[in-house]
């Protein structure tokens, strides 16, 4: 089977430093790898197509099966606040269609598999390519504007009627689609009226983690001089409107009047185009020296950072999922958050009493403190559910679980020929 993957979430992890106005690295960028590289190992054959920043190989053959091209027109170093470099996805998408016109000649496809985030030119890039190219689509919904996506500003609420409409005519057009959850494959369907079984649920692989040795984590907390005793209040991911960064701040603010809570220590691990606006509010806020920013970290870090933590905190506005969410609790830590999205599919199945209701910080700051001072309780049920939690997102699993999702699409694209 040949796929040609059409993303501009990617994780190029042979770098040791990642721009950030090129989209930090964030979890959808680590599973897509994973997940091509894991077809790889199965006999795959596959081309992605994504963003890449300067440095970078315009081609690399990542191992044998995979080829990673970055498909980028040039465009101006205009930054924006929310999204990083103003127009790269427009620059990929339109980068990606101009290769996919000279790729038609040497190497054809069984199917183009696109990855689409809720934002237009990954909707838009399954439909065009697939005319140019000439065969089927599938779509993946990483965040649906139907389901769970919330417009994170006015440009992107005025917008927003119309990129629901291009993700309905972009499900309404694939050979198949694929959802991260149960629910929002329910909403979709029923937005659309079509039959639930055209979607695939295909969750999200974050491998298969387990907590790291005592020394690494000693270690680590010894580079970040987190004091003794101090707890260890995490965030890892984007630093980004969408990720609640801002009611992470207010948080610990909350915990510095909550009677009797124990010293903490904020640990910021991520980057992105909101950072050096983070940095200011924990200044002005008066916790600079209770906030460590480790900024841009290789993946293969954050099982350590995972099983640093004594509570992972994710004031998300939406999640499709919570990768992050899960990398935690495999490596046997705790999460508290916000209950929206997907986040009720995976902490709320684990430890629901951690999750409150989207923007009551004083109820997450309880939440977060819980986890903290009722260490055992906690950990025995996340501990308890690593099993389940390897069954459902572990690797072999969503190996299997998106090939079948390429079979449904392959037949489905012959029987409507």
């Amino acid at each position: 089977m040949r796929v040609l993957r059409l993303t501009p979430f990617f994780h190029h992890d042979q770098v040791e430093s990642w721009p950030a106005e090129y989209d930090a690295v964030g979890g959808m960028q680590v599973q897509i790898l994973r997940l091509s590289r894991e077809l790889a190992a199965r006999g795959v054959e596959q081309q992605v197509m994504t963003v890449g920043f300067p440095g970078l190989p315009k081609r690399r053959l990542d191992r044998p099966g995979l080829v990673v091209r970055v498909t980028r027109a040039p465009l101006p170093p205009i930054r924006s606040q929310l999204t990083g470099l103003v127009g790269l996805n427009q620059a990929w998408l339109a980068g990606a269609l101009a290769a996919c016109v000279r790729l038609r000649r040497r190497w054809r496809p069984d199917l183009i598999h696109v990855h689409a985030d809720g934002q237009l030119w990954a909707l838009l890039a399954g439909p065009m390519a697939a005319r140019v190219i000439g065969v089927p689509y599938c779509l993946t919904l990483h965040c649906s504007r139907l389901s769970v996506y919330e417009p994170m500003s006015r440009i992107d609420q005025l917008q927003h009627r119309l990129v629901r409409v291009v993700e309905r005519y972009a499900v309404r057009h694939a050979a198949r689609v694929s959802a991260l959850t149960s629910r929002t494959a329910a909403v979709v369907a029923r937005a659309l009226a079509m039959d639930p079984e055209r979607i695939d649920i295909v969750p999200d692989s974050v491998g298969d983690l387990t907590p790291r040795p005592a020394e690494e984590v000693a270690g680590l907390r010894q580079s970040l001089e987190i004091p003794d005793g101090s707890a260890v209040i995490g965030y890892v991911g984007r630093v980004a409107h969408e990720k609640g960064w801002r009611d992470l701040v207010a948080l610990a603010c909350h915990w510095q009047t909550l009677p009797g809570a124990a010293p903490a220590v904020f640990l910021v691990v991520g980057d992105g185009p909101q950072r050096e606006r983070m940095g200011k509010a924990v200044a002005d806020a008066g916790l600079t020296d209770r906030f460590r920013f480790t900024g841009f970290l290789p993946h293969a870090d954050i099982p350590t950072v995972m099983t640093a933590l004594d509570v992972l905190v994710m004031p998300s506005a939406h999640e499709e999922l919570g990768g992050s969410a899960i990398e935690a609790m495999m490596c046997g830590t705790p999460v508290a958050g916000y209950a929206v999205g997907g986040l009720r599919e995976t902490v709320g199945t684990v430890t629901p009493e951690l999750l409150v209701p989207r923007g009551d910080v004083p109820a997450l700051t309880e939440a977060a403190r819980g986890a903290v001072d009722d260490t055992d309780a906690p950990r025995r049920r996340v501990t308890g559910a690593r099993e389940r939690l390897r069954a459902a997102y572990g690797s072999g699993p969503a190996t299997d679980r998106a090939l079948a999702h390429y079979a449904h699409a392959l037949r489905a694209a012959g029987s409507a020929r």
